[in-house]
């Protein structure tokens, strides 16, 4: 084993030894294709980017003069100057940038160039020297040759160079060939930078409106928590990068009442923004609320069901608090049954009346059940971006019931514990602080009156 070792060693000094390594350091023009391509690599513009191609190649190539034009969106023969190189020591870089302020460009049509563009197809002219022509005059008049080479988008010449020098026959079909690979090389990249220029342009506009939807759900939960009487409580709502549909709310009714609600909307966006909204004021607007949740669920279903939210639905757990017998009574509408912690700490489900989620069928009537809670216990409903949180790939297993459940164990009881205790739980589970889904926690523990 060592002897074969020795050998595969040997042979490998042996193979290294006639090896001959050219030495590149001498080679001007390799470098400075390097540093061109190292410098444009770090840019995001394509302005840019075109401007520092064509100062360098003018230099690399010994380009004396180069145009730039676009025939895209135009009609046939129709065409627009974008760049001008006419000078091989300045660029003049034209004030309107071509991608952000296409239509300030002015529109030309025949001459020289609209003879090119009939054809996609390289041209190499030589004694060149073009004169009285209707679009340049004899700005060109200088040079003895050109070269056309058209650049293709999806397939079509949409944009095409002209590439000039002084002398009478200063390119060959071999120049045609490499600037043809060169500038649809130079083009595709410098494509890809408009469309991910557009992509974050758009980014940002979804960002901005996904912040103004966000502001919109802020504006319709609980500026500050009410005092329930008999009961301390806590709430928290953690929004995902989506704009997600949950929502919570407290509203006082008769008697010393009070009615609660914890709602998720289906989907994200402002779609479900928008059902929040008209949740919200649908439950607000409702005079006959003093009823009962059963008849306020059957009211908001009937409501949303008529609105013809598409493939919207809405599950909701809403609650009404009699704090003078310290009974809890419910409707449910297609939501997690709210956890139950027990004064010495035993955890369970409230369990009870639970029917489809508002919105799906037009004529449920939700039936209710009561609870009778006794000092110290806590009562804990969540929405669905608790338990459904995903742990990272690759086991991607769902936070659950059970771990919910244990963290609401694990505290104290109070309601500020049991939401740290919970998300706490979260993050061991998760590994992350960004959430893919809205994550609302209200809890409520019942005091001594």
């Amino acid at each position: 084993m060592v002897a074969a070792t020795r050998r595969e060693s040997e042979l490998r000094v042996s193979t290294l030894g006639v090896m001959k390594e050219t030495d590149l350091s001498t080679n001007g023009r390799l470098h400075q294709v390097r540093d061109l391509l190292q410098v444009v690599s770090g840019l995001e513009d394509p302005q840019q980017v075109q401007i520092e191609f064509g100062r360098r190649m003018s230099v690399i190539e010994k380009v004396d003069s180069y145009i730039s034009l676009s025939v895209r969106g135009l009609n046939p023969g129709e065409y627009k100057i974008t760049r001008m190189l006419l000078s091989n020591e300045v660029l003049e870089v034209n004030p309107i940038n071509p991608w952000k302020q296409w239509e300030d460009l002015p529109i030309h049509s025949g001459g020289f160039i609209g003879r090119m563009i009939k054809d996609p197809t390289p041209r190499l002219f030589s004694d060149f020297y073009l004169q009285d022509d209707p679009v340049f005059g004899d700005r060109l008049a200088k040079y003895g040759s050109a070269l056309v080479i058209p650049l293709f988008d999806s397939g079509a010449a949409l944009n095409w160079s002209l590439i000039l020098r002084t002398a009478p026959n200063a390119f060959s079909e071999h120049d045609a060939e490499d600037y043809l690979m060169q500038g649809n090389l130079i083009g595709r990249m410098t494509r890809n930078l408009v469309i991910q220029q557009q992509i974050n342009d758009l980014n940002a506009k979804l960002n901005e409106q996904l912040d103004e939807i966000a502001a919109i759900q802020r504006s319709l939960l609980p500026e500050r928590l009410p005092e329930l009487p008999g009961m301390s409580v806590a709430a928290s709502y953690l929004t995902s990068l989506q704009a997600g549909g949950d929502y919570y709310d407290f509203f006082p009714l008769d008697d010393g009442r009070w009615g609660m609600i914890v709602a998720d909307v289906s989907g994200h966006g402002a779609g479900a923004a928008t059902v929040v909204a008209m949740l919200s004021s649908m439950i607000h607007a409702y005079p006959e609320r003093h009823r009962g949740p059963g008849a306020l669920l059957t009211h908001l279903n009937q409501q949303l069901a008529a609105k013809n939210i598409a493939s919207s639905f809405v599950t909701a757990f809403m609650g009404v608090w009699a704090p003078d017998d310290r009974v809890l009574t419910f409707a449910n509408a297609g939501h997690h049954h709210p956890t139950r912690r027990r004064f010495r700490g035993e955890v369970g489900q409230i369990q009870g009346a639970h029917d489809v989620p508002l919105g799906v069928l037009p004529d449920v009537r939700y039936e209710q059940s009561d609870v009778t809670l006794d000092t110290g216990e806590t009562v804990v409903m969540y929405t669905d971006g608790i338990t459904e949180a995903f742990s990272p790939p690759p086991d991607r297993e769902m936070f659950g019931v059970e771990r919910l459940v244990q963290a609401v164990r694990d505290c104290t009881g109070f309601p500020s514990c049991v939401i740290e205790s919970i998300h706490d739980r979260l993050f061991e589970h998760t590994k992350a602080r960004t959430r893919d889904d809205d994550q609302t926690i209200v809890a409520m523990r019942v005091e001594e009156s």
